[in-house]
């Protein structure tokens, strides 16, 4: 009598979309536990201060802030436009709309660096006071997911040369449009935890 139960079987190989997903999503959990401990860690010693951000120190500019978090928007949102792209078959549309998200994920950047100069120069440093400390590993850690980001969408978008986009290279830009999405969530939370409330 044949036995044929499911553990003699051999495992049916996984697609290799199923693959990407599945580390990807993997990479975004272990993210999110990151940001969520380090912002739990923000707001513990935030809380446990009797004032904050403390006498002399400079309040965040939350202006800057909230322009800053509009172009990262912007930036996920021409993401966006890259997959309808995409999914239409327009690779001209694919490439235009990834170096925007790019561009704006770069522009992002350079915001970020202004507004660490500007709280640096009215007196905000790193390692004075835990003020400075907790903001500047918050967004810098934020900063270094985003740099690799637009690392990632410009490497992308540089290399779609062709009209047609090859099935492994669509999977690239769905996991990277996954990568960036959450960058622009992460930077929400951060910035409602910062500069909000």
């Amino acid at each position: 009598m044949k036995n044929d139960s499911l553990s003699e079987r051999p495992a049916a190989p996984r697609p290799a979309t199923e693959n990407y997903r599945l580390g990807t999503l993997v990479f975004l959990m272990a993210g999110t536990m990151l940001f969520a401990g380090l912002v739990g860690g923000y707001l513990v010693l935030r809380y446990a201060s009797g004032a904050w951000p403390g006498p002399g120190l400079p309040h965040l500019p939350v202006r800057l802030a909230g322009f800053n978090t509009a172009v990262i928007a912007l930036s996920s949102l021409a993401f966006h436009l890259a997959v309808r792209s995409l999914r239409g078959l327009d690779a001209r549309g694919l490439r235009r709309w990834l170096f925007a998200a790019a561009g704006l994920g770069a522009l992002f950047l350079l915001l970020q660096v202004a507004q660490w100069s500007l709280l640096v120069r009215g007196g905000l440093s790193f390692s004075g006071t835990t003020y400075g400390t907790t903001f500047y590993t918050l967004t810098g850690v934020h900063a270094a997911h985003a740099f690799s980001g637009v690392v990632w969408l410009s490497l992308i978008a540089l290399r779609q040369r062709e009209l047609w986009v090859p099935a492994k290279r669509q999977r690239t830009i769905e996991v990277c449009g996954l990568y960036w999405h959450f960058v622009g969530l992460v930077w929400l939370g951060l910035y409602v935890v910062l500069y909000v409330i």
